[in-house]
């Protein structure tokens, strides 16, 4: 391995703090971080407002600056990470984009569900195209392309180019691309420069998905420049990706599907800087999830063949985790059919010790409900209106609508909901925010139980007493009191975090998931068998510390710990890890260089335009040379002042009767600087 040394131009920062947010789906997180001194000046947690990402991060940014005493001149820098890109991947979203895909057949194109994503987004096939050694196959057909741009251009905000094996030669995707750009002015992605993977539909979806996000960056962008200068804050800003590093807005604008998994990036970078570990197993425990990753070398382990969202398999560098629809607002349920008791999650609900705060009606209903002497399965529930305007889909929505416009403050469930499908219609008006809803949750469990204490408890007392006493499928209430069903819930919510852990520990090993099940099953058969003597032990723990962090990661400290066979730390600032994350991020920029033999003798370096050797170490040396001349270029644009380059080659042979012949070569530059 090699390393050099660069510094990229850049104006120095005009002051001694750094600024960390994180645009979550549920809170909105702020840190001022001074790196003198390593520590944590002022921190806010504010609900995000996603109609207008602005306003909660100027809410964020006020509180902060005003709680630490800093003044805005004294902001050397404001880093970011957010969820925006994964959410509208998941749900999805985005904004309508073409695709050119240069000479590949439309057998080629349905494939790796690009397929998918066609009927919302037009696809052109031309063709042209080059062959695994970079070599032109196929003329460049550009003749069909200003007819099919007139034709979709006013429906689309932004378009992207693949091209067969055009990370081997990506001259038809620039030529392509300028074409696109002269006649409409708008947004470009060009497969080759997000990945040098050869799988060309993987490469298109990619491609595509990231012209899709765009628009979405832009405003993001938008919203937290304008906030920062209301604020008087004159400084870089800077957008964590979905590997951990840190790139400047600029470079992100063009390439904002890098940022998907950029929050849990920024949690698990964030926890490991927290606890000060380069090797280990972080947890953050959310609100509506619970994520975890693995941190080797003090990085985010990275998922091996790109990241796969919201059913869309990507070859975005991200970080591998594990999540589970967890978390202190996850709704807990009795499932009398079930061979579990009650169910936690995935569905965030408004906790009901949250609700009464702001809607005292809902305290009325738990009274009433109390005092009668047959318990209801939708008791505790209450549901409101969030938007009034909305058009109805079907009879069922308009029954629900019907019912809680009835009423300003919101209703029981009881009193809304009478048949399955009407249950069925809530459930979709929930999940597209029309209808609001407030249930028993971990947090209220936690407050029946006094370790949290930010609420009055009495809400989630009379909730925990109208669970406790639902039947479970042997007709015996789910426990004896209140207090006992919040202790039930805290260990259920602790053994489904651990599990999690436990199943990114053993995907991190490289042990198949169902042998890892196996031993969970054999280990709770083993426990819960009578009779004392045993001569098999199955346990399944983790080695090494466990850094668990968010807000509700206390209330599971000492059960994770017990569970899990080892010491869980919860970091001071926990509940701010993202942010924290974001704010002590170090940029990092990998090019891979593929030197191949179309014969023997003749090594090929795909850098660009194809250059032509016949001594390898030749070869390596310009390829090197060329890597670290566009590293260092995108070091400046992502914001970068000194950095370091290393690189590191891995060379693939064959045996051919006795003989070990060259097959390629591949080299890994990797730099890595602090933000300017």
């Amino acid at each position: 391995m090699v390393s050099t040394v660069a510094k990229s131009s850049g104006m120095p920062g005009n002051g001694q703090f750094k600024i960390g947010i994180d645009t979550g789906g549920t809170y909105t997180d702020a840190v001022v971080y001074c790196p003198t001194t390593e520590t944590v000046v002022a921190k806010a947690k504010v609900s995000t407002t996603h109609g207008d990402l602005g306003i909660c991060v100027t809410h964020a940014l006020t509180e902060i600056l005003t709680n630490g005493a800093v003044p805005p001149e004294h902001i050397c820098l404001v880093s970011v990470s957010t969820t925006l890109a994964t959410n509208a991947l998941v749900e999805g979203g985005g904004r309508p984009a073409g695709l050119v895909a240069i000479g590949l057949e439309e057998t080629v194109t349905a494939r790796r569900g690009l397929d998918h994503l066609l009927p919302a987004n037009p696809i052109l096939r031309v063709a042209g195209g080059h062959s695994p050694h970079g070599l032109e196959v196929d003329s460049l057909d550009l003749a069909l392309l200003n007819d099919w741009l007139l034709l979709h251009d006013s429906r689309v905000e932004a378009y992207a180019v693949v091209g067969s094996f055009s990370v081997r030669n990506p001259e038809h995707e620039i030529i392509t691309a300028e074409a696109i750009a002269e006649w409409t002015g708008k947004s470009v992605t060009l497969s080759h420069e997000l990945s040098g993977q050869l799988d060309a539909p993987k490469r298109a979806v990619t491609a595509l998905l990231n012209a899709r996000l765009v628009p979405l960056i832009h405003e993001l962008i938008a919203a937290v420049e304008r906030s920062m200068v209301g604020l008087k804050i004159a400084c870089p800003l800077m957008v964590m990706r979905g590997d951990g590093s840190l790139v400047s807005s600029d470079f992100v604008k063009a390439k904002p599907i890098e940022t998907i998994l950029s929050g849990p990036a920024a949690s698990a970078t964030g926890a490991a800087a927290l606890n000060s570990i380069t090797e280990g197993v972080v947890v953050d425990i959310g609100g509506t999830t619970t994520d975890v990753a693995t941190i080797t070398g003090g990085l985010p382990a990275s998922a091996p063949s790109g990241a796969r969202i919201g059913g869309h398999e990507t070859m975005v560098n991200a970080v591998r985790v594990h999540t589970e629809g967890i978390g202190g607002d996850s709704h807990i349920q009795p499932t009398p059919l079930d061979d579990k008791a009650i169910s936690i999650g995935p569905r965030r609900v408004t906790p009901l010790v949250i609700a009464c705060s702001e809607r005292p009606e809902v305290q009325v209903m738990l009274e009433d409900q109390i005092n009668r002497s047959v318990a209801r399965e939708s008791d505790g529930i209450y549901l409101w209106l969030l938007e009034h305007d909305w058009a109805t889909q079907s009879t069922g929505e308009a029954t629900i609508i019907a019912a809680l416009q009835a009423s300003s403050v919101g209703r029981a469930y009881e009193d809304v909901v009478s048949s399955g499908l009407e249950r069925n219609a809530l459930n979709r008006l929930i999940g597209l925010g029309i209808v609001g809803m407030t249930a028993f949750t971990p947090t209220d469990a936690a407050h029946v139980l006094g370790v949290d204490k930010r609420y009055p408890a009495e809400p989630a007392g009379l909730g925990s007493i109208l669970l406790a006493r639902q039947l479970d499928r042997f007709g015996k209430p789910l426990a004896s009191d209140g207090s006992l069903f919040a202790e039930l819930v805290l260990k259920l919510v602790s053994a489904g975090i651990a599990e999690t852990i436990l199943t990114a520990a053993a995907d991190h090993d490289g042990l198949p998931v169902a042998h890892l099940n196996s031993a969970l099953k054999a280990q709770t058969h083993a426990a819960t068998r009578p009779g004392s003597r045993k001569f098999l032990d199955v346990t399944a723990e983790i080695s090494g510390a466990v850094t668990a962090v968010g807000a509700p990661a206390v209330l599971h400290q000492d059960q994770l710990g017990l569970k899990l066979g080892t010491e869980c730390i919860v970091p001071e600032h926990s509940e701010v890890a993202n942010a924290y994350g974001a704010a002590t991020g170090v940029i990092r920029l990998v090019k891979e260089t593929v030197v191949s033999a179309p014969r023997r003798g003749l090594f090929r370096v795909h850098a660009g335009e194809p250059s032509n050797y016949y001594d390898l170490k030749q070869a390596q040396a310009f390829a090197e040379q060329d890597a670290a001349a566009a590293l260092g270029l995108g070091m400046a644009a992502a914001g970068s002042g000194e950095f370091v380059i290393s690189h590191d080659w891995e060379i693939h042979e064959a045996l051919v009767e006795t003989r070990q012949l060259f097959v390629e070569a591949v080299l890994k530059s990797v730099a890595v600087g602090s933000p300017v």
